[in-house]
């Protein structure tokens, strides 16, 4: 059949488009995306405002969850949410906030272990993810996973990323937290480092994990003065960079070790009143320079060993999570498990098995799962790979008598 042409309606459209491509003259305003019930797509267009994906951290309010994200310039964005994808339960516009296009909002009311689904819309783009509110304070399970030292390499922290997503997604039960010991990027004072180190596009795999996990991370030496990390991490700090929160049976203490926390300083006043308080069966100590580790590129952390270990053994912290030593270790001082997760992206060190206290070394790129029921608590160390490099089970969380063990190699508390 022939194709008749409307030549009075095609002249009429070229001029509209001569008109709009010429100098001058004004170009229309795209609206914002109408919020649908059918999932979102997640357009990559030239017109996408996102400089950096909606992500998650957990307040420390078992019923909240805070979403950030930063735009490339001043624009509204809008955020909805549910149990599902039509986002039923609210739908809230926010405007930045500080001076360089970030965004953030607080969700609250969440139910106990529930699971929700949330959209981040603005100019041209929007984003998407889900996540599971905290458990329940009365809560006798937890599954968690940990890592670090992600830096300098994003290709290969987004393949260690690829391993947790799809942890998460075999075993729902682990969409609950994500720790990481520091050290996110190589140049925490680079603007730029964070944007092609942590924050790009060309880790999806990142990006999907930090959509839908909550980050927890201690600051690293490579945060330098640390002022990118709390514009992009700001946590509800105690002081300094330090700060606690429960989570179903697990407390959690994360530690700041470039705030001073020897003999009478207030963060060690801090910790100890934080960890004596806590009822909590589980606690678990983040921190990024492990008193005890395989050597082969950082020395054991004395500081650590006299201030911090007393106060494990008093107050049976079950395991404290390190990095700074690119690869897996761990140690056991006086029941106490020191783990070196330092495999999640900067270059690997190689580690001296024969180290004092070390009982399990691997030079190699993984993370690690921890799976709390009731008192037993089992964790995998697992490679990029899939493979297990080492594993443990803990059965008895009877704070031991605090000895302490004499302090072994060391370093001054400021090196990097």
């Amino acid at each position: 059949m022939p194709v008749r042409l409307n030549l009075t309606a095609l002249a009429a459209t070229l001029a509209s488009l001569l008109l709009l491509a010429a100098p001058g003259a004004a170009q229309p305003r795209p609206s914002e995306p109408e919020i649908t019930s059918a999932e979102p797509t997640e357009p990559e267009v030239a017109a996408d405002l996102f400089r950096k994906s909606p992500y998650l951290f957990f307040p420390g309010v078992a019923s909240q969850m805070t979403v950030l994200w930063q735009l490339s310039a001043t624009d509204t964005a809008r955020i909805s949410w549910g149990t599902d994808t039509t986002y039923s339960l609210g739908s809230a516009p926010t405007v930045e906030y500080g001076f360089d296009h970030q965004h953030r909002i607080t969700l609250g009311g969440l139910s106990a272990g529930a699971r929700y689904y949330y959209r981040v819309a603005t100019t041209g783009a929007a984003r998407s993810g889900s996540f599971l509110a905290a458990p329940a304070p009365d809560a006798t399970r937890l599954k968690f996973l940990a890592y670090g030292d992600t830096r300098s390499y994003p290709a290969t922290h987004d393949r260690v990323a690829a391993g947790i997503v799809s942890t998460y997604t075999a075993d729902p039960e682990y969409r609950t937290l994500a720790l990481n010991v520091g050290d996110l990027v190589f140049n925490g004072g680079s603007e730029s480092d964070w944007s092609t180190q942590f924050f790009s596009s060309t880790q999806p795999n990142l990006r999907t994990l930090m959509a839908d996990l909550p980050y927890v991370v201690c600051m690293g030496n490579h945060e330098g003065e640390g002022l990118l990390f709390v514009k992009y991490f700001p946590y509800p700090f105690a002081g300094g960079r330090y700060w606690s929160f429960d989570y179903g049976p697990a407390h959690f203490v994360v530690v700041d070790q470039y705030t001073w926390y020897g003999d009478g300083t207030s963060q060690l006043r801090w910790l100890k009143a934080d960890l004596a308080a806590s009822t909590r069966p589980w606690k678990f100590m983040l921190l990024h320079e492990p008193g005890w580790s395989a050597g082969g590129g950082h020395a054991n952390n004395t500081p650590m060993q006299n201030y911090l270990e007393p106060l494990c053994e008093q107050y049976g912290v079950s395991i404290v999570f390190g990095g700074h030593n690119h690869y897996y270790a761990r140690a056991v001082v006086n029941g106490v498990e020191h783990v070196t997760t330092g495999g999640g992206g900067a270059p690997l060190y190689t580690p001296v098995p024969t180290y004092p206290n070390i009982v399990a070394a691997a030079s190699a790129y993984h993370s690690c799962t921890i799976d709390i029921d009731a008192g037993t608590l089992r964790f995998r160390a697992v490679s990029a790979d899939g493979v297990v490099i080492d594993s443990f089970t803990l059965t008895d969380t009877t704070p031991p008598v605090a000895t302490l063990t004499s302090p072994v190699g060391g370093e001054d508390w400021k090196a990097g």
